[in-house]
């Protein structure tokens, strides 16, 4: 062998045990960012699960033949209305972006 390939031998102490080193953790992950809530992304996932939720409560409620009344009216058009503020907001946005319809200016 050639004096780059030689490899020094290690010394053994058959009573000795190495000491072992600390498992390697995963990386650590970076921080959530801060969420605002009060945005309305936020409020339009929240009324189109409220919808959904509610019609599909309703729906499995109709099921067992229990009839309508005003109260269930009641609570499917809280939903329904807030999903629908949430459309035109969407609509809205849409068309000032198109140039359909003029942003008013701020006021003083």
């Amino acid at each position: 062998m050639t004096a780059t390939r030689r490899r020094s031998r290690r010394e053994r102490n058959p009573g000795v045990m190495p000491p072992r080193a600390a498992p390697s953790l995963p990386p650590s992950l970076a921080p959530l960012p801060a969420w605002k809530w009060r945005t309305f992304p936020v409020y339009f996932a929240f009324s189109l699960a409220l919808f959904i939720g509610v019609y599909v409560g309703m729906l499995a409620y109709a099921a067992n033949d229990a009839g309508n009344s005003n109260v269930s009216l009641l609570v499917a058009g809280v939903p329904a209305v807030m999903l629908g503020l949430g459309f035109s907001r969407m609509m809205l946005r849409l068309m000032m972006t198109r140039g359909v319809i003029k942003p008013r200016p701020k006021r003083k």
